[in-house]
């Protein structure tokens, strides 16, 4: 959310690739599919949560710190400079809903899970691992190895589905980076202004600034380039933060390979670029030297439009994995979500699955 009343000192801005007419019309429907949506389901309640991506913005427009660029704000500290209502009095929040315009993102939620999975659990992230891995392995794992048992670091796509729709159930172990989108930010309580969409992010975002007055604020030179580089230098900066902790799980060799076949799968780099160092041996690499190389992959990678079909491939290599009754199961567990933003309810993609090879095979995304 943003209170309008907070002015800041503009700056030159941006545009954005399609018709603001277009844009409006797309968030108005968004709009009324939730309404629908929330009179069919009104027996659901929820809670808040927020993603770095829009929460860098939000560093900027907080006056927290003195730029305009989100993306020379780190990562982790997209967690800092503002405030939540987490621990405001009700007429206090009440009062800033009233005062504010509102808005939310969302996102595909099988795609969304995919993205969990790979960003929280395949990617190297020691926290993780042992908060949800090693929870997962003891949980749905056949005769673990005492390894796996301690580190949680070699968790299935098919392992993490059955995790989230048990702890859906149960409401056990749930972690707010994978609970459905509806229960973070209460869609069927607030009315928001502004209903966006990952899948039009950068369109939704130019828009919405616009509209807040703050084209200025916050500026862009190249946003998709900017936004590549921004996930590389984060990705590289979060793996060796951990570096001593996921060492005692696999050869830092291995964990490099996991955060590059993550850029792969998100497509930053191309999935023809090959990883240069031997993931079975224990190695020293410094991390100047491999964001060096990432940064350097991602200048050979090519264009942005070839890049992202990996996330296509990746996402049917992972669903192809999964069994009907599972994958129905993951249907119910996600269905309010579908339903309020305006989704499939299952992906045409998945369903066209069983009647076509779903990947390269000879080319993994999901690599253990």
């Amino acid at each position: 959310m943003y209170d309008s009343s907070n002015k800041t000192v503009l700056q030159p801005g941006f545009h954005s690739d399609e018709s603001s007419s277009n844009i409006k019309s797309r968030f108005t429907k968004r709009n009324d599919i939730v309404q629908e949506g929330c009179r069919t389901l009104k027996q659901y309640y929820i809670a808040q949560n927020s993603e770095a991506a829009v929460k860098e913005h939000l560093v900027i427009l907080s006056g927290w710190r003195n730029v305009s660029d989100p993306f020379s704000i780190k990562g982790i500290h997209a967690y800092e400079g503002y405030q939540t209502a987490k621990r405001l009095p009700f007429d206090k929040i009440h009062q800033i809903l009233r005062q504010s315009k509102k808005f939310m993102f969302v996102r595909e939620p099988f795609e969304r899970l995919v993205s969990g999975y790979a960003d929280k659990l395949y990617s190297p992230n020691a926290a993780y691992w042992n908060f949800i891995g090693r929870f997962i392995v003891a949980k749905f794992r056949d005769k673990p190895t005492n390894l796996s048992l301690e580190c949680g670091h070699d968790i299935t796509f098919e392992e993490f589905v059955k995790y989230f729709i048990y702890s859906q159930n149960t409401n056990e172990h749930r972690d707010a980076h994978f609970v459905p989108s509806f229960e973070h930010c209460r869609p069927c309580e607030i009315e928001y202004d502004y209903i966006g969409k990952m899948e039009t992010f950068k369109d939704d975002t130019f828009q919405i600034i616009q509209e807040l007055n703050l084209q200025n604020v916050v500026k862009f030179t190249d946003f998709q380039n900017e936004t590549d580089v921004d996930a590389i230098i984060d990705t590289v900066d979060y793996v060796y933060s951990m570096k001593r902790a996921i060492e005692k799980c696999m050869p830092l060799p291995m964990a490099l390979f996991r955060s590059f076949r993550k850029l792969q799968i998100r497509g930053i780099l191309s999935k023809n670029i090959k990883f240069p160092y031997d993931t079975s041996k224990q190695m020293e690499i410094p991390p100047l030297e491999y964001k060096r190389f990432l940064l350097k992959a991602h200048e050979k990678s090519g264009d942005a439009k070839i890049r992202k079909k990996n996330r296509e491939e990746a996402f049917l290599e992972a669903y192809s994995k999964i069994s009907p009754t599972l994958l129905d199961r993951l249907k119910k567990t996600l269905l309010i979500d579908t339903v309020l933003f305006g989704y499939e309810e299952l992906p045409k993609k998945i369903t066209d699955l069983e009647n076509k090879t779903p990947y390269n095979e000879n080319f993994r995304f999901f690599t253990m």
